[in-house]
């Protein structure tokens, strides 16, 4: 019973960092995380010594447990692995695909352009509200679905862990305005023609200056940010939304599905 409450208690922390609702430097209390989930300290002692091992809180002698603060090498290694995964993936993807997969990937491509074009004729310098929900949930159904094509399990269950890991540190850091977004946008096209046309090698080639190319930008952002500088917490529903779809594709439920 203790091992189910502490992945609930695991579950819970995870969210509150995802959401931002346990910021950077906040430090964490055993007893009213405990209050609020209902249960004894002991899971959620077990929750946060798993958490700390991930780095995503640390402990502070005589002090007690905080959130980390944003951390440029975690940042680099949570991409390095998601190049990795992914690289995997859409060879095997490109080889595999079932016709219909193929085209709800050029689907989810157009998703992101139209969410593009909304974000153009609104003239804001930097996407936001429904035009970056619309926009982010199809550039992860994208990559998810090539995961949940490679028929891995293993793997799709290391690529949430480590995508949810990559937000919480670095995935608000982004600049998204129209060139950057144009240029994204573009290299998902060219990923899913080639899966289109079967050229695995390729289809990895593309994906693996894509994943490089996101890693670049997080880490410009995240160097050009000022020490004191919050980073502001995504809309509740956008994260929420993401929570559920990577938990979905995760346990093995649907595929992901086109995102309005």
């Amino acid at each position: 019973m203790s091992t189910t409450l502490s992945a609930v208690a695991y579950r819970h922390i995870q969210r509150q960092l995802l959401r931002a609702r346990l910021r950077s430097g906040a430090k964490i209390s055993e007893h009213s995380l405990a209050r609020e989930l209902g249960i004894s300290r002991t899971p959620v002692r077990e929750a946060i010594r798993r958490l700390e091992s991930e780095g995503m809180l640390r402990q502070v002698a005589s002090s007690g447990t905080f959130v980390a603060e944003p951390d440029r090498a975690q940042l680099v290694e949570a991409y390095e692995v998601r190049m990795a995964l992914e690289a995997f993936a859409v060879r095997r993807a490109a080889l595999h695909m079932l016709p219909r997969q193929i085209h709800e990937l050029q689907q989810l491509c157009d998703e992101m352009r139209a969410a593009i074009t909304a974000f153009r004729n609104a003239g804001t310098g930097l996407m936001e509200g429904a035009p970056l929900r619309r926009y982010l949930l199809a550039d992860l159904a994208f990559h998810l679905l090539l995961l949940r094509a490679a028929g891995n399990r293993h793997a799709l269950k290391i690529y949430s862990d480590v995508h949810i890991r990559s937000a919480i540190f670095g995935y608000r850091s982004h600049q998204r305005d129209l060139h950057h977004l144009a240029h994204v946008w573009l290299q998902h096209a060219r990923v899913a023609r080639a899966v289109r046309l079967r050229h695995a090698e390729a289809a990895q080639r593309l994906l693996e200056k894509h994943m490089q190319s996101s890693l670049d930008a997080a880490l410009a952002a995240f160097d050009a940010r000022r020490p004191d500088e919050r980073v502001s917490p995504p809309p509740a529903d956008l994260a929420k939304a993401m929570e559920a779809m990577i938990a979905d594709v995760a346990q093995g439920g649907a595929a992901p599905k086109r995102t309005r």
